[in-house]
């Protein structure tokens, strides 16, 4: 890996959530007192602007006092976006991975790594199938039909969704 680590790049629309809120679900659940002790895996936040970084900032002073964790014991950084690269295609979506037939149809309908990733379909597939079990069930299969998947693999999906439910 060198001197890169993983991470995941979130596109968002500031009218629909804020950096803010995006950071309290961060918080919610990273554990900011692990350690990783080498760079693949480290914990990081990363900005892309000044105001940004203000708030990093201030979001982990406020999880820290929350949680009563000595400023000594953070091993969570705030650091610069830089470049980001793709993962290659067989690192992305996971969970989409252990479902064969839908990840063979949605590579055929998106056909690089990137417009993989990028998919929001794909994304919202990959996070109900992994860890589904918190997720709002009856509002993911009023808009399962929407996902232009066919027949028999909305149907799979469907079923899967009922014993998770």
């Amino acid at each position: 890996m060198g001197d890169h680590t993983e991470a995941i790049s979130i596109d968002f629309d500031p009218r629909v959530i804020s950096y803010e809120k995006l950071l309290a679900y961060f918080w919610n659940g990273h554990s900011c007192s692990s350690v990783n002790s080498n760079t693949q895996y480290m914990n990081a936040v990363f900005y892309r602007n000044d105001t940004q970084h203000a708030i990093a900032k201030k979001s982990l002073s406020e999880h820290i006092t929350k949680l009563r964790i000595n400023t000594a014991n953070v091993q969570t950084k705030i650091l610069p976006a830089n470049t980001f690269t793709y993962a290659e295609r067989y690192h992305q979506k996971y969970y989409l991975r252990r479902s064969g037939d839908i990840r063979t149809f949605l590579e055929e309908q998106y056909l690089d790594a990137k417009s993989l990733a990028d998919s929001t379909v794909a994304t919202r597939l990959n996070a109900y199938l992994g860890s589904g079990a918190r997720r709002n069930w009856s509002d993911f299969r009023k808009e399962l039909s929407s996902y232009g998947l066919p027949e028999n693999l909305e149907q799979k999906v469907r079923k899967i969704a009922d014993k998770k439910r």
